[in-house]
């Protein structure tokens, strides 16, 4: 019998927010990833699964996914263009995050395995993505003042919106700078009218883009704000990777792409290369995460219009380093092998 050349170990991380995440639906003060690592030839590779229970995820789910990968899995991958498909024949099928992280691991020992940065053996001509936006959440417009001054050296934010107070909470802001927002509304805007009305005036506020105005659930309103809307609308919630980005086309101009939802770097790419043919400008996103996997959505992003990459930045324990971000808040990857972040 061959016997397997990997070893397997996973570890759940509660990872600390610096100050109390709050969005449309709900607030957070940590949040617990799943990391997995794999070691062949003395060589690790790392992967980070960031479970959304509004996906039905669990960090107990991941860590069930991980115990049943099958003895040798990872022996039997040789390319990136096998690893997709493989994970995809797992039985049980893992959740999405699980996904995410398996793959993410064995990428990382490949690259490091070839001694080369994976941006490098993937292809990129740049290691360097758009500018990231730094996220503030929902707080009292005060402390959200306060948090806009605390992080002056950024030069977009993207605010959390979706309560009865976003106009005053947008004035609020604007009167502590001028610099430019996206939005993120979390489905909080329950009606086709209270949109339109938001809109008009954020449009008056040097907003880049609107994310997921409405709930996922109202594509025909959420078709009708689109034909109205003086600003581009981005699809969150509407867009979790396996939807028609023809239909997504007639409701929104850009896709936010999010590796956890997606659940897999190598469909990530595929999918943003197919949004730019449909028309479709790209956001790549992330949940609370570490440097790892930003350094993963840093990958794709390398080809996006938009980068949304702060969950680094938000917290207070981040398993891991190395990941670059230069004076004007571009995420520079690493020369170094694997995904190039320090553990």
């Amino acid at each position: 019998m061959v016997m397997s050349g990997f070893k397997i170990e996973w570890e759940i991380i509660p990872l600390t927010l610096k100050e109390v995440f709050t969005i449309s639906r709900s607030s957070r003060s940590e949040v617990s990833n799943v990391f997995l690592s794999i070691t062949k030839d003395g060589i690790t590779g790392y992967g980070e699964a960031g479970p959304n229970t509004r996906y039905n995820e669990t960090p107990e789910i991941v860590v069930s996914d991980f115990e049943s990968i099958p003895y040798g899995f990872f022996d039997d991958i040789s390319s990136p263009d096998e690893v997709e498909s493989m994970i995809g024949n797992l039985n049980p099928e893992p959740v999405q995050s699980a996904k995410m992280a398996i793959e993410m691991a064995w990428l990382d020992w490949w690259a490091k395995s070839q001694g080369q940065p994976l941006w490098k053996l993937l292809g990129e001509k740049t290691s360097i993505t758009p500018v990231t936006s730094f996220t503030i959440g929902i707080d009292s417009p005060e402390k959200m003042q306060a948090k806009i001054r605390d992080a002056e050296q950024y030069p977009v934010y993207k605010i959390k919106l979706g309560t009865e107070r976003d106009r005053e909470t947008i004035e609020a802001i604007r009167e502590v700078t001028d610099k430019p927002l996206r939005v993120d509304a979390n489905e909080g805007w329950a009606t086709l009218e209270q949109a339109q009305k938001e809109i008009e005036f954020l449009d008056t506020q040097n907003v880049e883009l609107i994310e997921q105005p409405m709930p996922a659930s109202e594509f025909k309103l959420m078709k009708q704000l689109k034909e109205w809307s003086p600003l581009p609308l981005a699809a969150d919630e509407s867009f979790i990777g396996d939807e028609d980005l023809r239909q997504i086309a007639q409701a929104f101009h850009v896709i936010n792409i999010k590796l956890m939802k997606m659940g897999s770097i190598m469909k990530a790419r595929r999918v943003l290369n197919q949004a730019h043919e449909k028309g479709l400008r790209v956001m790549v996103g992330c949940m609370i995460e570490s440097s790892l996997a930003n350094a993963a959505g840093a990958l794709v992003a390398l080809n996006a219009e938009y980068a949304d990459l702060d969950g680094h930045l938000l917290i207070s324990n981040d398993p891991f380093g190395g990941l670059t971000v230069d004076e004007k808040l571009k995420i520079i990857l690493s020369d170094n092998p694997g995904f190039g972040v320090i553990n």
